[in-house]
């Protein structure tokens, strides 16, 4: 692969990455909720799978998910209903605000037992949002073969730098959202700004999960 088709591959890929969606959303709220840390733990689950759906087009998992329609529409609905709890889950925690902010102040001793169990957490959240995405096995399957010539020897090799880094660009932008988030806004975790991102995440990851099972794979 040359340099100008790879160049072409990242600044579309950066475009993408940069759009309004799910990903985004769970970023800045775990930003507010619970701070820099656990947002770097989503982060990571996020750069993982995104390289997992680079994998599977190498295997031709991604390419089963489009054309098998069963099976597309199997992960098209485990993502809706995985997006769908999240939204719920913001929203049951925009509403349960002071009762949350009281009993942290009783109980420290069970919320440093959470935090030691939290980056796990964080991380499973942000892999399993990324690896049911089916739009992301669709945009690679879409987008892959035009920069990839599959009949070179060089194919697995070039298909494995696309995906690393696609998977780059999107855990270096939402660390760059998540840092400058932090800067601009120093009362961010703990205050009022955390609980209303809860309620608006809760209605956009809502959104997402409607959108997600009306998406349509497109055959190429």
């Amino acid at each position: 692969m040359d340099y100008a088709t790879w160049l072409a591959f990242t600044i579309m890929a950066t475009l993408i990455v940069m759009s309004p969606g799910p990903n985004g959303v769970i970023v800045l709220k775990t930003l507010g909720q619970h701070g820099y840390k656990p947002t770097l733990a989503i982060i990571s689950g996020l750069f993982c799978a995104t390289f997992m759906h680079g994998l599977f087009v190498l295997f031709g998992l991604s390419a089963l998910l489009i054309y098998v329609p069963q099976a597309f529409i199997a992960i098209k609905i485990l993502g809706a209903l995985y997006l769908c709890y999240l939204g719920i889950k913001s929203l049951k925690q925009f509403f349960k605000y002071n009762q949350t902010k009281k009993s942290v102040d009783v109980q420290p001793v069970s919320q440093i037992t959470n935090q030691k169990k939290s980056g796990r957490q964080f991380w499973q959240t942000g892999f399993i949002t990324q690896i049911l995405n089916p739009k992301v096995s669709a945009l690679y399957l879409a987008v892959i073969p035009n920069f990839v010539d599959f009949t070179s020897a060089t194919a697995t090799a070039d298909t494995l730098l696309l995906t690393f880094t696609h998977a780059t660009i999107v855990g270096s932008w939402f660390i760059l959202l998540a840092t400058v988030s932090m800067k601009l806004l120093p009362y961010f975790k703990g205050g009022s700004i955390g609980r209303w991102l809860n309620g608006l995440a809760g209605i956009v990851m809502l959104y997402f999960s409607a959108m997600l099972l009306t998406y349509e794979a497109k055959k190429v």
